[in-house]
């Protein structure tokens, strides 16, 4: 698997996602840009929003890394809670160009809010997916006992 960087930029929460992040629209916020993909073959664009008073100066690291060790190393912060929405998509503008589709195209939108360890909201990422590049497998049970 491979991270490309896009974008990172200051930027105002889009209204659609303030109810998530429990905000106000227009609260400042990083957004950061990045598609991936594997064995050579792009398969997810997807686009960050993350927390300017808990992650100040994230933009100065090197965010082709992962962004889970970046909050660990960097700001002490493990992830908590976590909502997540899956819908199907057509894929349009940002995606569909950054994954090399139509306009159109049938996808996959993962929107995902996480929380971190003390309940804070940190973060919320809308995942991208190429519907020929997804497969969804869950699994549920007591922990240390096999599915069935």
């Amino acid at each position: 698997a491979e991270t490309l960087l896009v974008e990172a930029e200051a930027t105002a929460l889009p209204e659609e996602l303030a109810p998530l992040m429990r905000c106000a629209p227009g609260t400042p916020f990083w957004r950061i840009r990045r598609k991936r993909s594997i064995d050579g073959r792009l398969v997810l664009f997807v686009e960050h929003y993350l927390s300017m008073e808990i992650f100040p100066d994230i933009v100065q690291h090197d965010l082709t890394r992962s962004l889970t060790k970046i909050y660990q190393d960097s700001y002490a912060v493990t992830y908590g809670p976590a909502y997540f929405e899956i819908n199907p998509v057509a894929l349009r503008g940002y995606p569909a160009h950054h994954l090399g589709c139509s306009e159109g195209a049938y996808g996959l939108k993962i929107t995902r809010v996480n929380q971190d360890q003390h309940g804070r909201i940190i973060d919320c990422d809308l995942e991208y997916w190429r519907h020929d590049a997804i497969s969804v497998r869950v699994e549920t049970g007591q922990p240390d006992q096999p599915a069935g």
